[in-house]
């Protein structure tokens, strides 16, 4: 085959390699062709201590962490409402002790400031003791919160409208509770209609396991497990289809992982914190509102500022514009005298020379607001600048320009008269030779 022709093969082989790696199809074995995952935002509380909680803000699967402080009450089982974009959590004590009618609803802003809502309590009964204290793990479904405590799967009606507004409204037994009693945290999935968690009693050894919230029924996901660990007390499920658990305790410090729900992969770590005796989580967060001084500033005006602003001087021409050119019909056109622009023309009665007309190459300035000359019958107010020229004396003639120029030109059509009979005369001379 000739070069020129393997030329154009050799291109469109590139091109259609470069169309099959973006695709994924030449993909190295074992590495999928997936996108990187999208960023997740997660609002974690964690205790170093039994009896204080403090806030942090993690970004997954970047691994970013930022410490939000204290929170000054023991916090758990939070979970977040994406419609009215609110994390709730279950409050325990505060730093006053334990609440004397049992535990209290709270409300955690993105900052890790913590609102107290009042105690949770129960569809029927007015007081008592709350069925909500010492949850350890929750999530939301729309307006219904799930709350595990013990062997029991409560829901809290988080519809603000409703009557039974933060209110325990229904009561579900997990079941098999080997499996159940270690679970500290879970996610819904509103795909399934699931909870995920992380089971981590002797029967489920770390694994990830779903729960029906209808039945209460827990099963273990097959292939999908967790490094071992103390317990896993947070865990959320991220936008990328992977769940992501933080270990309370690992060695001497809290691992968070990442583990993709279709047995992909093994579990991946992505951040870690202090050591724990306890934590939860709430996300993935909606991104925040953009601040108002984010709003496009207006465009600054294209003209330029008031200095440069055009005013209604004429622009300095060669030749005087159309507007102040003076009416001259009784004298003859001649050939116009060279004048500065800035000379203001004569007045009429004081000039001898006609104004000169414009030229044709040169267009006629854009209208301006200038008053217009007077009239030579008019006195003009104030008297016109003096004259360069001499005026004539009082009495004097003035001079018959019309005559002198009359004679010139018979003068010139003499002389041609001359010039071509003299060469007609020569042209017969050479003739006759």
């Amino acid at each position: 085959m000739r070069p020129a022709r393997l030329l154009p093969v050799l291109a469109a082989a590139v091109a259609v390699s470069g169309l099959l790696a973006v695709s994924g199809l030449l993909s190295p074995p074992g590495r999928t062709s997936a996108a990187t995952p999208a960023s997740c935002d997660i609002l974690q509380v964690e205790s170093e201590w039994p009896g204080a909680s403090s806030a942090a803000r993690l970004t997954v699967p970047e691994g970013d962490r930022r410490e939000l402080g204290a929170t000054g009450y023991a916090l758990n089982a939070i979970a977040y409402s994406a419609g009215p974009d609110l994390v709730y959590g279950i409050a325990d004590t505060s730093r006053r002790g334990p609440f004397p009618d049992g535990a209290h609803a709270v409300e955690i802003s993105r900052s890790g400031h913590v609102t107290d809502l009042g105690a949770v309590g129960r569809a029927g009964h007015r007081g008592g003791w709350g069925w909500a204290t010492g949850a350890t793990a929750g999530a939301i479904d729309g307006t219904t919160w799930y709350l595990r405590r013990a062997g029991d799967l409560y829901t809290v009606d988080l519809d603000p409208a409703g009557p039974d507004y933060l209110t325990v409204t229904g009561r579900v037994r997990l079941w098999p509770v080997a499996l159940s009693s270690g679970v500290d945290d879970f996610a819904y999935d509103p795909a399934s209609g699931l909870l995920y968690g992380v089971s981590g009693s002797p029967a489920g050894r770390d694994r990830v396991v779903t729960i029906n919230p209808r039945d209460g029924h827990v099963e273990p996901s097959p292939g999908l497990q967790f490094p071992a660990a103390s317990a896993y007390g947070a865990v959320v499920l991220g936008p990328d289809g992977a769940l992501y658990a933080t270990a309370n305790r690992i060695g001497y410090r809290s691992v968070t992982y990442r583990l993709r729900l279709d047995g992909s992969g093994p579990a991946v770590e992505v951040g870690s914190g202090p050591a724990l005796v306890s934590s939860d989580a709430a996300g993935c967060l909606e991104p925040a509102a953009p601040p108002s001084s984010s709003t496009p500033p207006t465009a600054p005006p294209s003209t330029p500022p008031s200095s440069t602003t055009p005013t209604s001087t004429t622009p300095p021409s060669t030749t005087p514009s159309a507007s102040t050119t003076l009416p001259s019909t009784t004298l003859p056109p001649t050939t116009p005298p060279t004048a500065s622009p800035s000379t203001p023309p004569p007045s009429p009665p004081q000039s001898s020379t006609p104004s000169p007309s414009p030229t044709p190459s040169s267009s006629p300035p854009p209208p301006v607001l200038v008053e217009p000359p007077p009239t030579p019958s008019e006195p003009t107010p104030p008297a016109p600048p003096p004259s360069t020229r001499p005026k004539p004396k009082p009495g004097a003639t003035p001079v018959d320009r019309t005559a002198a120029h009359v004679r010139e030109q018979r003068r010139w059509g003499l002389t041609v008269l001359i010039l071509v009979l003299g060469a007609g005369a020569a042209g017969r001379a050479r003739r006759g030779r």
